[in-house]
């Protein structure tokens, strides 16, 4: 664990903020999305639902930036214990289900959610798991080609994803709108690229991209989010049905959004022991609630009723509560699994 605390803060920062975002998008896949006749009787109430979905779009793809932007060094004895992480969780998840209802959920069909082998059972796990074992490769490649054969691939990969991942969502299926092995490639050879080539990327004219202060870099990001929120607002008032479209990992808008934040938490340069130890467990956050047998039977479900039967204020109160409970109650279990860890890997140099 001593390496971790040695690391810079600011990174680690923003995993923790990513996972927040994580859950805030499990918020808001539970509620109903503004109408047309909900944006025009309630302006403020459809412009703040938007402005958050902008804010807590990027979540998954600040993620994969970062892997990006350090690089993923495949190691068996660290996939051994990214795979121990991930049936911790989905064991104890179905183990605690079962004791409390053992006629629902003693059965087959849980116990393929278990073993992740239905389509959404942790899809971003098994998007990672490509991502990760194609990473010798990958990283072969950012190695070993020049800046401009580096840049041109990249804008043939996401010229391909923006027409058939974004445009026509439907156009690649297994491209996913961004919940695929596929895009996180992309993904990580753009934070590769940024990381290694970002003093020579400029905007517009004159200014460099890694050279924009802090506070430009909010403002930029800012404004993307409003964008977002305005256009969204705009295509629901006037009854195009395309604002679920905005709200995707794939638009490019929410892709440079995501860059921008990035960006930002690079130039923040503190350390801490504590955000470094939370951020070592934050993937937990996922585990625990984005499990198929916790996220929508029981995490939704308890959203919805509350939008349903709250005032919005209590609502908010209710679903921060949640939030907050999850994140402290992922935080404390995966201590267990790092002790865990610690006994069974005794020779990894990650726990």
């Amino acid at each position: 664990m001593d390496k971790i605390k040695e690391r810079y803060s600011g990174f680690e920062l923003l995993r923790i903020v990513a996972m927040i975002l994580v859950l805030i998008v499990h918020v808001l896949i539970c509620l109903p999305r503004p109408t047309t006749d909900f944006a025009i009787a309630e302006p403020f109430k459809a412009i703040s639902f938007y402005f958050t979905d902008a804010i807590s779009i990027i979540c998954v793809n600040v993620f994969i930036l970062i892997s990006g932007w350090f690089g993923i060094n495949l190691r068996l004895q660290r996939l051994s214990i990214l795979l121990f992480q991930v049936f911790f969780f989905a064991i104890v998840i179905w183990g605690v289900l079962v004791l409390i209802e053992p006629s629902k959920y003693m059965n087959l069909q849980s116990l393929t959610t278990v073993l992740m082998l239905n389509g959404s059972d942790y899809w971003f796990i098994k998007s990672y798991l490509g991502l990760y074992l194609l990473s010798p490769i990958l990283n072969i490649f950012v190695e070993n080609v020049s800046q401009k054969y580096y840049r041109n691939i990249l804008i043939l990969l996401y010229s391909f994803q923006t027409i058939y991942g974004w445009f026509s969502i439907d156009g690649a299926a297994w491209i996913a709108g961004g919940y695929s092995a596929f895009s996180f490639i992309c993904l990580y050879l753009l934070g590769r690229y940024i990381k290694k080539y970002g003093d020579a990327i400029t905007v517009g004219r004159y200014f460099k991209i890694r050279s924009l202060s802090k506070g430009n870099l909010l403002l930029l990001f800012l404004s993307i989010a409003f964008l977002l929120t305005f256009l969204a607002y705009t295509v629901t008032y006037i009854g195009i049905p395309i604002e679920g479209r905005l709200f995707t990992y794939t638009n490019p808008l929410v892709i440079l959004e995501s860059i921008v934040l990035v960006l930002l938490f690079s130039k923040i340069k503190f350390k801490s022991s504590i955000i470094n130890r939370i951020a070592f467990s934050c993937l937990a956050i996922y585990l625990l609630h984005g499990n198929e047998l916790i996220l929508r039977p029981y995490y939704g479900k308890w959203i919805a009723q509350w939008y349903s039967c709250e005032t919005t204020t209590n609502f908010i109160v209710r679903t921060s509560f949640l939030i907050l409970a999850v994140f402290i109650m992922a935080i404390s279990l995966d201590q267990i699994r790092l002790v865990l860890s610690k006994i069974i890997f005794s020779k990894s140099k990650c726990v």
